[in-house]
């Protein structure tokens, strides 16, 4: 038996919402149905280390579920998490999971000054790294590519992510670990978005689109879960206090007979919900069912009314982005659109015509700039082009890909921002932030 700490780290994403920890929570249940004595420490709740017996272990997450998508380039909020658990628990190995290891392994042990990474699904690397160090593993790159019983670290520029544990081997998350009424996420409120106390679920994971600039922590193959599992997640959390649930699923009603059962299932609990999904699966699904099940609120990646047209693998329309967001608000279910500034050879953006558009879209909507992320095709095609010939070796040199990227661009991004920041209809100007 080992004592295993597993470290949340803060970050700016704080100020509008603290979303439950789902992976964590899942790897926290498997290594203790493993034997292990665990706790978990969210340094965004402001709350002191765990208390009881010092762990010798300790995770850090680079990017929980929530955030492993659009993961951070910046790793300096990261690394004073995993320096504060080697401040507090001096004697403990540490090891950093998430997509930052899992796609650069040596430049996240130099930024992070951490023992190990473990590559792959956070809460699978999680789960089978503990598993190889306590069987003696010692390398500093944790993998598919490492045995356990093995003291020697492969050499090789991409190694091998441990392969994902099947779902049903995780059970429930570990709810009590956490003070699960303090997280929060948009809820509807008096038909307005708000910030809320907040659940969240996964019952896919991966995504089976290929849009060259998202980067995807679950894979391209779409892997869904029992709806009893679902079900039984749900109501856990709601008997912990949170009524409201976000569901995590990157392309919700794309199965439409796992959904259907799962919406069927979830009609009459007196639970409400958002989702995110594309627009083409909303125009092919009967959305008032989801209304029906207790969905208030849906997003979708919009990105930009000319994303077709500029060569990154989504074919999706401005016709279809607005019939999708009134199909969701005839049914009674409030629409959000995800824009995205910046991409290549991005029309609207380039012409001005994405803030008119923005400003007339039937929908709350959110923003971001892109950011060029390893594990992106994108990134793949464009990285060396913005370093000198040469791929970045380091984080510093990744995020300077895309501020190059960013002055190169035939428009300007932040005052295209800033207006967008604007309009009545901009997300931040419903959601304020906490405190």
């Amino acid at each position: 038996m080992h004592r295993i700490c597993l470290v949340v780290p803060a970050n700016p994403f704080d100020q509008y919402f603290v979303q439950v920890p789902l992976d964590v929570l899942t790897a926290a249940n498997r290594l203790r149905a493993d034997g292990h004595e665990v706790t978990v420490w969210d340094q965004r709740l402001d709350g002191p280390a765990p208390e009881g017996a010092a762990p010798d272990t300790v995770l850090v997450w680079s990017a929980i579920a929530d955030r492993a998508q659009c993961y951070p380039l910046d790793l300096r909020p990261i690394r004073r998490a995993a320096d504060l658990a080697r401040e507090r628990f001096p004697g403990a190995r540490t090891v950093a999971v998430g997509p930052h290891g899992t796609h650069m392994p040596h430049a996240t042990l130099r930024s992070l000054g951490t023992d190990h990474v473990a590559l792959g699904e956070a809460d699978s690397a999680a789960v089978q790294a503990v598993r190889g160090l306590a069987g003696g593993a010692s390398a500093p790159v944790l993998s598919g590519d490492t045995a356990p019983s093995s003291p020697l670290a492969l050499v090789s520029d991409r190694p091998t992510p441990y392969p994902n544990i099947p779902m049903e081997e995780f059970g429930l998350p570990a709810y009590d670990m956490v003070p699960m009424a303090r997280y929060t996420a948009e809820v509807i409120a008096d038909d307005l978005p708000q910030p809320g106390p907040c659940g969240m679920v996964m019952a896919a994971r991966g995504c089976a689109y290929g849009c060259t600039f998202c980067h995807l922590p679950f894979g391209t193959r779409m892997r869904t879960r029992p709806v009893d599992g679902v079900i039984a997640e749900v109501e856990a959390q709601r008997e912990a206090g949170l009524e409201f649930q976000f569901f995590l699923d990157y392309v919700f009603g794309i199965n439409r007979s796992f959904y259907t059962e799962l919406c069927a299932r979830m009609r009459g609990r007196g639970i409400g919900w958002v989702g995110q999904t594309r627009a083409e699966i909303v125009l092919k699904n009967d959305v008032t069912a989801w209304a029906d099940a207790g969905c208030q609120g849906m997003w979708l990646g919009a990105e930009s009314p000319a994303v077709a047209g500029t060569g990154v693998h989504k074919r999706v329309t401005e016709k279809q982005v607005r019939d999708a967001v009134l199909k969701l608000r005839d049914a009674g279910i409030t629409p959000f659109a995800f824009i995205l500034l910046g991409l290549p050879d991005d029309e609207a953006c380039m012409s001005d015509w994405l803030v008119d558009w923005a400003a007339d879209i039937p929908a709350w909507f959110g923003i971001n700039q892109l950011f060029l992320r390893p594990g992106t095709s994108l990134y793949d095609g464009l990285a060396a082009r913005y370093n000198g010939g040469a791929v970045p070796e380091t984080w510093e040199a990744v995020e300077e890909v895309t501020r190059r990227y960013r002055r190169e661009y035939p428009a300007d991004l932040d005052d295209q921002e800033r207006r967008l920041t604007g309009l009545p209809n901009y997300l931040g100007n419903a959601i304020l932030p906490v405190g």
